[in-house]
């Protein structure tokens, strides 16, 4: 990992952009996110998740770049040795699922297990999967309770409770049960916990007014086990895991499923998308011509395919992985495309294709995304502005709703190149240099991508 790898984040407290090193950012938001007179072990866990979640949500990795913090060094330079020690025995290291950064989830106290992504987030996470934790159950925050007035509760959630009327028999369950009454409404017997009483009787031991009663709440507790949403690493549960001798390590794969804790390698001024994983996708192939061209006879297969393997070198060169779904002409059918790209798991799915509209004159590069898919719009939208620089004609970004889109788990990008159907167009891809081009259109949205 690169040792001058730096964060962007908005800083609450000054209400400006700061940029600081990835490093010293971890160690002041470490004692500020866990206790910090927890195990040492404990601390190092932390200090990786803190590490992963910056750097996933840095827009030099692709992530949205949205940081927020609110910095009080307070606790730091008192416990700076500390926090130095955790830093500096985890510098570089980060949770990572198939070679890509987790969603680090984190919370207090669990209450005995951690819970499945998908009841919390409405998301099946492979990684956030439900273990069973009773490290925490000596914690201050096993239990809890909390309790309000009928009129905090309304307030607070916006709902409105019956009005109090005396002949309204209000039950409790397994509280208070089996209430008759005569005709004129007075209490003949009532079950409280485990007892049944005479209305006359209850009205004697609780001195109330009179017979004819009802009941109603005041109040709600609410008594709670845990501290925290539940998923991802009980901080609790690691500090007693820690003084228990299960190594950081140890702790983070027990917390977060099936990932692996490694040194996360960054860009740099020559490998630019160092660690980026990318799948670019040739369309059709072999008996599968797709377009043919009106005039010279261009065939989409060849066109396609050539533009991908010189795409791929480019982005190589940048330090990226690139697969491609095939790396010379034969017919790969659309399901075994979306099966290597969902065992891959890339950053982005990017299917080259070409168009054709029969007695038109249209022409140009357009891109289409699948619906809601934030990050391929964006990369969309930075590859047809190079386009534009490049003086390449462009036709916009669209919503696509491709069979391939919906297969593939991933960000996905579908490109038309051009239209075989227009006679300028079909002779510009016979010219090397205009293939070129478009090569240098699609790498420099993608660098341009991942530097905002």
């Amino acid at each position: 990992m690169e040792n001058n790898f730096h964060i962007k984040y908005f800083d609450r407290v000054k209400n400006q952009i700061i940029e600081m090193p990835l490093e010293e950012l971890v160690g002041i938001l470490l004692p500020l996110e866990i206790n910090i007179d927890f195990h040492m072990e404990a601390l190092k866990a932390q200090a990786v998740i803190l590490r992963t979640n910056l750097l996933r949500a840095s827009r030099a990795l692709g992530g949205e770049g949205d940081i927020s913090l609110d910095i009080n060094k307070e606790n730091y330079h008192t416990n700076i040795k500390k926090i130095n020690k955790a830093v500096e025995e985890t510098r570089g290291l980060a949770i990572t699922f198939r070679d890509k950064l987790i969603d680090a989830k984190y919370h207090l106290v669990c209450g005995g297990s951690t819970e499945n992504a998908e009841n919390v987030i409405e998301n099946q996470v492979i990684y956030l999967r439900r273990v069973l934790c009773q490290y925490c159950k000596d914690s201050p925050y096993w239990e809890g309770e909390k309790s309000f007035s009928l009129e905090e509760i309304q307030r607070a959630l916006e709902v409105q409770f019956p009005e109090e009327d005396i002949s309204v028999n209000t039950q409790i369950l397994k509280f208070v049960e089996e209430i008759e009454k005569d005709q004129y409404g007075r209490v003949l017997s009532i079950k409280i916990g485990d007892k049944v009483f005479q209305g006359k009787e209850l009205m004697e031991l609780l001195d109330l007014y009179s017979t004819r009663f009802s009941l109603f709440p005041t109040g709600i507790k609410f008594v709670s086990r845990g501290r925290g949403h539940g998923l991802g690493l009980c901080q609790y549960g690691a500090n007693k895991m820690a003084q228990e001798g299960y190594t950081f390590m140890e702790i983070l794969k027990y917390y977060y499923t099936g990932v692996d804790i490694q040194d996360f390698g960054l860009p740099c001024i020559k490998k630019p998308l160092f660690g980026k994983i990318l799948i670019v996708d040739p369309g059709h192939g072999g008996d599968d011509y797709g377009h043919k061209g009106d005039h010279l006879n261009l065939l989409e297969k060849d066109i396609v395919l050539k533009l991908s393997i010189d795409l791929k070198t480019k982005l190589e060169e940048k330090g990226a992985i690139v697969h491609l779904t095939r790396n010379r002409d034969e017919n790969v059918i659309a399901t075994d495309r979306i099966k290597k790209a969902n065992k891959i798991y890339p950053d982005f799915y990017i299917s080259i294709h070409m168009d054709y509209y029969p007695n038109s004159t249209l022409k140009g590069c357009e891109v289409f995304h699948f619906r809601d898919d934030k990050a391929s719009h964006r990369l969309g939208l930075s590859i047809l502005k190079n386009m534009d620089r490049l003086e390449i004609p462009t036709r916009g970004i669209k919503e696509g709703n491709f069979y391939v889109f919906r297969g593939v788990n991933v960000s996905s990008l579908l490109i038309e190149i051009g239209y075989l159907s227009n006679i300028h167009e079909e002779v510009k891809f016979t010219d090397e240099d205009y293939l070129g081009k478009l090569v240098e259109g699609i790498l420099s949205g993608i660098l341009e991508y991942y530097e905002e």
